[in-house]
Order: structure tokens, then C-alpha cells, then sequence
């Protein structure tokens, strides 16, 4: 790739020099110069902006991302090459850099056009889309003063001189613009004609488009400007609003201060002054504006910078080197294990006991603490799991949301070359978000075979990763052992306990499972019905406050931890098993819970709806309310509860270790198929 023209000392020195002399003046105008144009102090008005209630924020964040996400109409328009998530990291990143660097506009540019260029657009083609973009960007700014005079006289308001001024001088520099750009692209002299062509080409398809688009974009901007001013109590108009808003993007296109902060924010509060706006109101709400259309911009582009810095580092051209050969040597590695308990941990420790049984020599890699474990469990650092990763056949990768100890381990083993398998234990979608961003910017291209524990879990995951195939490797138990012998004999007057089983975490819903069982206690008055959580976890103070508070101590237990084979006799004493977690991945305690012939109550969202079908092994539901008459019909319909119960005690569920097990190691040779060494390092982008 091409460098950009290089700076002699002198020449840099000067740059920060402006740069920092921009920022002071900048700060100086909003700082000082502010209240002292429009008579007020910052005791006035800093309590106007704290008096704002969160959700009137969510909704001004609201709309600003709405607005983000209009202009990438634009975007794509003049680089249709671009896709909507593209455009809208080239808006905030080169925004934020704009905002923070010395020349900040150059290395804004710069800085896209290497983005561009690592999605396969070439220069010219960047060239054309930075043309039209900014053609487009002034063009508005331009013509809005225009279109506030005349909404100001037709609403019959006055028009002062200096703005009467200043809209005359931006129809002036609008039609000389045309008039150089019209003349500069109909040119067919000079080096860059190709370019002009192609400028040409983006201007004749994309002009309707882009024309649409920006001002729907500037339209959502007039709109936050106006409820920002709404808020603070400015009073102004949505005429006179206008003006303002006309007059502080005009100021914009001067490259007085980054972003025109403090020269910009003058000139609309003095419009608004001068239309009758309240002072305090209007100094308020223009600078709650300037939070949202300058400051917030830096922290955003700047994370969805690193984003893309981390998956431009992970994504280098590679050549596939099929492995073939016996496996023998297993590492299985995650951030999470025994003593702590869940189903991650589970299973990790039942996988490699059945490898280990079948002969192969399969370990733990985990930083979590403990002991005293069999020679297999490795407690080691990252930086030592990394250094040894290499002489192992194959790494099993066993990721949750946030997992950085397996996902440095797993870079490690591809970097060495070493068949990588990924198996995703949790739900990402919903909360997990963020994370779903990662995985696009730095996993999808990563060549290992990706797995999940449900379809549900494996269609999540697939579309963080762009459509990337992922396949279904289960969670498993010895479905024999967990079966129950025979079922003991019931008395009316016995109690009806309902089980759960789960770590007591927000993620597994406690609370909400205990509000629940309050809700069927009430639907179901002449039945004695009593409430067994079998788990212990950071929630479980919350959980024993809420009983008290509720008087439920005598019909709710908590068994705090328990080993695994006192689950078993806990959940054959049960007469239905709840899981209150909509976003369960797999649900390996209900699993379990369905093998000891227990109907189980789940969400119909969730990876339990792998092994339980509706009104067969159990009923599925949608929300708390559906979940919550469920259990209650289950407790009164002696006949539907006993009917699943046996159903569940003479078939057996399929998620057997002897099926597993093989699917795991065709899973291991895909994996194998997969392995890559990368051909070059990327292209670094020096900031």
C-alpha cells in the first residue's frame, strides 16, 4: 500500500501546535465565552442538565443512533460495495480520530481509506467515495440557511442582518460550488480522469439516494437539536429552532476548532437568544447537543476502532494445510472448572473421563484455582497454556461470552498450526451483543470448526459470524445412571415440590423463578406445593432476603452445593422441574432432570427445547406469566403430570455420552481439515 506524503519535524511540531491551540480556544468559548454572551453561569445550568431523567437520555441516544444509521444510506450509496455495519464503523471511527488527533481530518481520512482498502475497495474507488460524500455533507450545509430564511419569513418572524448575511454568502458558495464541481467532473483533462469517471458513475446511480439519506440524516439532527432544547426549557420555536440549526452547521464547515466546538455553539445561541429563547434553557440544550453530536462520538468510534484493529490483526491472508494423522493428545481448554459448578465445568470433567476411558490422552487447560486434581487437570497461566499448546494433536476450545484465557490459547494453537475446535456454551444474542460485535470484527474468519451445544445456541452464534457454518455438538450424560429405578408411590397428601437446579446467578434467574412459585402458590391455593433450589451461587443472599422477606422459609429450601450424585435422589423426589432461564444454551441440569422422569416447564426459546417436546416431556413457553400457569397446571392435572412423568420414565432422551463422543471426533477431523499459516502480516495503521 501506498504511505501517505510524510511530515518533516518542523511541519509536525506546527500541526500539534494548531491542534492545541484549537482545543484551547475551543475550550476557552464553551468554558468562558459562553455564559458570558448569554448572561448566565454554569451554576444555572449544570443543574438543568442533572434534572434530566435517564430515560429522557435513552431517548436522545435513541435518535442520535437512528441518525448514525440514516446517514450510512449515504455512505453505502457512494461505495456500494460498503454494507450498513461498514459504513457506519467508517462514520464514528473517522469522526472520533477527527475529533482528538492533530490533524484529525487527514488522519481520519487516512485511517478510512486503510479500512476501505482491507474491505477490498481500491484508492480510486475511495477517492470517488470521499468526493461525493463530502460534495454531499457541504452541499446541505449550504442550502440550510437558505431554507431557514425562508421558513422565518414565512412564519413571519424577523430576519436579522448578520444572518440575512449569512445565508446570502452560503447560496453564493452553493452555486459556485456546483458550478466547479459540475465543471471538474464534465473536464476530460488531467491525470485523474479515471477518477472523475468514476465520480461520475457514483453521482448518476447514488444521487437520489444520497440526497434522501443526508437529509433524513440532517432532519434527525434538527430533531435532537429540538428536543434537546425541549428538555432544557429553551422555548424557542421549531422555526426558530431551524435557524439556529442552519446557522451552527454553516459554522461547521470552517476549520476554526474540532468539530466547530465553542465557534459553533455561539453562533446558535445566539440565534436563539436573539428569537426569544430562554438563556439558561438554551445554553442547557445546546451544550446537552454538543455532548451527543461531538463528545460522544470519541468514546464510540474509538471502541468500534479497536474492534476493527483486532479483527484487521486476526484476518490475514492464510493457505489451508489439511492435517491428517492419529489423534491422541486432547487439550481441552476454558476459563472455568471444577470445584466451580456449572455446565461448562460439567461437562468439561465428563468429556475427558469418557476420552480418557476410550484410551486417549485428553488434559484440562484452566486458570481457575483448586485441587487436588488427577494428573490431567492443568491449572496453569495463559502465558504458559500458550507456550505448550503446540504439542498437543488438537485443541478444544470450550468458550462462554467472555472467555480471554481460551481465546488467547486458541489464537496460540493456530498461530502453531494446531487443529482447533470452538464449542460455544452460551446464548449470544440479546445482552451479549457487544460480544456478537467482536465476533464479526476478529472470529469469522479464524480457521477452526466452530460448534455450539443447540441449534438454538449454533443459530445465535452463526449469525455473529456472518453465516460462518457452526455445528451442533451437545452436551451429554450417562443417561443410564440418571434414570430412575422405579417410581415410588405417591400420596395425595404428599407435598408437591417443584425443583430447579442451577448456579445462583442473574443469568439463571433466581429471583424471578422465586417470584414465580409466589404466583403459583396463589393459583393453586388447596395444594401443598413446595419449592427445592439445589445450587449455591453469588445470589444465593438475595435469595435467602427474599424468602424471609415473603414468609416462605417453611415451603422453599436452598440446598446451597452439592455434589453431583446428591442431585440425583433430590430430583426423583420432585414432581415437576422448572428452568427459569429463557436464554439456556443447552440445560444440562434439565437434561438431567428429564431422565429422572421429571415433566420439565421451559422456555420454548431456550436449548432445552432440544430434548423436550411440548406436552410429551414436558410443556414450553413463552414469558414468565406462560411459565408460571404451566407449573400451576401441572400440580392440579393429576393425569397430564403423571402422563409425561411416565413417558419420561420408559424413553429415554438421546444425548447419550456413546453418541457424543463420536460426533465430537468427526468434529476434531474437521478441525484438522481447517488448519492455516498465514502468507503475510497485515498492513499496520499507525495512528
Amino acid at each position: 500500500m501506498e504511505d501517505v506524503p510524510t511530515m518533516t519535524p518542523s511541519s509536525r511540531r506546527r500541526a500539534r501546535l494548531r491542534f492545541v491551540a484549537s482545543w484551547v480556544l475551543a475550550g476557552v468559548l464553551v468554558a468562558i465565552g459562553l455564559p458570558q454572551v448569554v448572561s448566565v453561569s454554569w451554576h444555572g445550568v449544570l443543574p438543568v442538565l442533572a434534572g434530566l431523567h435517564l430515560s429522557e437520555l435513552l431517548g436522545l441516544v435513541g435518535l442520535w443512533a437512528l441518525g448514525l444509521y440514516v446517514h450510512s444510506f449515504v455512505l453505502t450509496a457512494a461505495a456500494p460495495s460498503l454494507n450498513h455495519r461498514r459504513a457506519l464503523t467508517l462514520n464514528v471511527t473517522g469522526s472520533a480520530v477527527a475529533n482528538v488527533v492533530p490533524l484529525g481530518g487527514a488522519a481520519g481520512v487516512e485511517l478510512n481509506r486503510r479500512m476501505m482498502r482491507a474491505w477490498g475497495i481500491d484508492t480510486r474507488g475511495f477517492a470517488g467515495y470521499t468526493f461525493v460524500t463530502n460534495l454531499w455533507d457541504v452541499g446541505i450545509k449550504l442550502i440550510l440557511p437558505i431554507v431557514a430564511v425562508g421558513a422565518l419569513a414565512r412564519a413571519g418572524e424577523h430576519v436579522s442582518t448578520p444572518f440575512k448575511i449569512a445565508a446570502l454568502a452560503a447560496a453564493v458558495g452553493f452555486v459556485a460550488m456546483v458550478a466547479v464541481v459540475t465543471a471538474l467532473l464534465l473536464s476530460s483533462r488531467g491525470p485523474l480522469e479515471e477518477i472523475r469517471r468514476q465520480s461520475r458513475q457514483l453521482v448518476a446511480n447514488g444521487w437520489l439516494r444520497m440526497s434522501v439519506g443526508m437529509v433524513g440524516y440532517v432532519a434527525l439532527q434538527a430533531l435532537l437539536l429540538g428536543w434537546c432544547l425541549h428538555l432544557t426549557g429553551a422555548g424557542n420555536s421549531g422555526t426558530e429552532i431551524l435557524a439556529g440549526f442552519a446557522l451552527e452547521r454553516l459554522i461547521t464547515i470552517l476549520p476554526i476548532t474540532p468539530g466547530g466546538v465553542g465557534v459553533a455553539d455561539l453562533g446558535l445561541v445566539s440565534v436563539l437568544l436573539a428569537l426569544g429563547g430562554d438563556p439558561v434553557g438554551v445554553t442547557a440544550g445546546a451544550v446537552l447537543y454538543r455532548v451527543f453530536v461531538f463528545l460522544v462520538e470519541i468514546p464510540v468510534g474509538g471502541g468500534a476502532l479497536g474492534l476493527w484493529l483486532v479483527g484487521h490483526r486476526r484476518t490475514r491472508p492464510v493457505v489451508v494445510a489439511p492435517r491428517s494423522g492419529e489423534i491422541r493428545r486432547i487439550a481441552h481448554v476454558t476459563d472455568v472448572f471444577l470445584p466451580r459448578l456449572g455446565g461448562i465445568e460439567t461437562h468439561v470433567d465428563d468429556l475427558v473421563r469418557h476420552q480418557r476411558a476410550r484410551g486417549l490422552e485428553a488434559d484440562v487447560l484452566s486458570p481457575t484455582p483448586g485441587g487436588p486434581d488427577p494428573a490431567w487437570v492443568r491449572r496453569i497461566p495463559a502465558a504458559r497454556a500458550r507456550a505448550e499448546i503446540g504439542g498437543y494433536d488438537v485443541v478444544h476450545v470450550h468458550l462462554s461470552v467472555l472467555s480471554p484465557y481460551s481465546i488467547s490459547v486458541a489464537r496460540a494453537a493456530m498461530a502453531a498450526g494446531v487443529p482447533t475446535l470452538i464449542t460455544v456454551h452460551s446464548m449470544w444474542a440479546g445482552a451479549s451483543a457487544i460480544v456478537r460485535l467482536a465476533a464479526l470484527a476478529s472470529l469469522r474468519r479464524w480457521p477452526v470448526a466452530w460448534s455450539a451445544v443447540s441449534a438454538a445456541a449454533a443459530e445465535a452464534f452463526r449469525r455473529s459470524l456472518g453465516g460462518a457454518p457452526v455445528d451442533v455438538l451437545p452436551n451429554a450424560i450417562d443417561v443410564a445412571s440418571w434414570r430412575r429405578p422405579g417410581a415410588a408411590a405417591r400420596s395425595a397428601a404428599d407435598p408437591l415440590t417443584v425443583v430447579s437446579v442451577m448456579r445462583l446467578m442473574p443469568r439463571k434467574r433466581p429471583l424471578p423463578l422465586l417470584r414465580m412459585f409466589t404466583d403459583v402458590r396463589r393459583l393453586v391455593p388447596d395444594r401443598d406445593v413446595r419449592l427445592l433450589i439445589v445450587g449455591d451461587g453469588p445470589l444465593r443472599g438475595r435469595v435467602e432476603r427474599y424468602v424471609r422477606r415473603h414468609g416462605l422459609a417453611d415451603v422453599v429450601t436452598i440446598t446451597g452445593r452439592v455434589e453431583r450424585d446428591e442431585v440425583r435422589p433430590l430430583l426423583r423426589s420432585g414432581a415437576v422441574y422448572l428452568a427459569p432461564a429463557p436464554k439456556e444454551s443447552f440445560g444440562l441440569a434439565a437434561l438431567e432432570a428429564r431422565c429422572a422422569g421429571l415433566p420439565i416447564v421451559a422456555s420454548r426459546r431456550s436449548g432445552i427445547r432440544e430434548f423436550v417436546r411440548d406436552r410429551r416431556d414436558g410443556l414450553l413457553v413463552d414469558g414468565d406469566r406462560e411459565m408460571t400457569v404451566a407449573v400451576a397446571t401441572l400440580l392440579t392435572d393429576d393425569l397430564l403430570r403423571e402422563r409425561i412423568r411416565s413417558h419420561n420414565d420408559r424413553v429415554a432422551p438421546a444425548y447419550d455420552w456413546s453418541d457424543v463422543l463420536d460426533t465430537t471426533m468427526e468434529l476434531y477431523r474437521t478441525a484438522g481439515e481447517r488448519v492455516a499459516v498465514p502468507l503475510e502480516q497485515p498492513e499496520a495503521v499507525p495512528l
